[in-house]
């Protein structure tokens, strides 16, 4: 598997956090549970050959994505299918920024996937076709390294509303821990005010994108823990108790926090669904 990982610093910086790109991911089991993580992506898919996206674990039912998507906020975990070993382009975008590339507020794509089209269908087509013939020309190395250039169209220049940015910017710097009330008093609005804000630019309220917040603050801190205290981390992470924080790992990741330990693998929002 080739997998390569990019920060922007040039014509996309402003709206993309990091790229990813990989090529040969063909792993053992065939679908994939990916917990919420507070974070839009656009996909581009250099490949032909549609992907699925289940609507829960038990495989039921499913979509169908080619070329492109926009994947909105989501509040709660999907399932999708792997091991076709496309090569993908992922872009993470930054915190706030996706109303200004939808034309439309944030939380309309909550927990959903749009094609590109839908968002870019003047320019999209020919920004994958740049992308694609770069990659088969000069390789996936040079392909990133004109890849901030050919992406340029998607993301014109914009900027995340001021109050949005300095709330997530405190959200972030306290791993999620601490009270809306709080917040807004910090910033000189009503509740009610910071949750429209927050909806409208994030798509998720700011309670609900904190305890993602807090939630991922977690996971990387399990990183680093071979025999975890439970109790002391649900506790330093801003938890009612123990029971509260195994709750949110249920919900979050279908699993409880020591089932989670032994299935997850080198990614911490990838999990594989058993026997699928």
């Amino acid at each position: 598997m080739l997998l390569l990982f990019r920060k922007p610093s040039g014509p996309i910086a402003h709206a993309v956090e990091h790229t990813t790109f990989h090529q040969g991911y063909r792993p053992v089991h065939a679908r994939e549970v990916f917990v919420p993580d507070g974070g839009c992506e656009v996909v581009i898919d250099l490949s032909d050959t549609p992907k699925q996206r289940w609507h829960d674990e038990r495989g039921e039912r499913f979509d169908m994505h080619k070329r492109g998507w926009v994947s909105g906020m989501r509040a709660s975990r999907i399932v999708i299918g792997v091991g076709s070993g496309a090569p993908m382009l992922v872009l993470r975008l930054r915190p706030g920024t996706l109303p200004s590339f939808i034309g439309m507020p944030a939380h309309e794509l909550n927990d959903t996937v749009v094609i590109s089209t839908y968002c870019w269908a003047s320019c999209f087509a020919t920004v994958r076709d740049r992308l694609g013939e770069s990659l088969e020309q000069r390789g996936a190395q040079a392909m990133l390294d004109e890849a901030e250039d050919i992406l340029a169209p998607l993301f014109p220049m914009s900027a995340v509303e001021r109050r949005v940015g300095i709330a997530l910017q405190a959200l972030h710097r306290r791993g999620g821990i601490g009270t809306v009330g709080v917040l807004s008093d910090e910033l000189g609005c009503s509740q009610k005010h910071l949750n429209d804000l927050f909806q409208r630019h994030c798509g998720l309220g700011p309670k609900r994108y904190a305890s993602l917040v807090r939630f991922q603050s977690l996971l990387r801190r399990l990183e680093r823990e071979h025999d975890p205290d439970w109790t002391q981390l649900a506790l330093e992470h801003g938890y009612y108790d123990q029971s509260h924080m195994v709750n949110q790992f249920q919900e979050m990741t279908g699993h409880s926090p020591t089932r989670y330990m032994q299935v997850k693998g080198p990614f911490l929002n990838w999990l594989p669904v058993d026997g699928r």
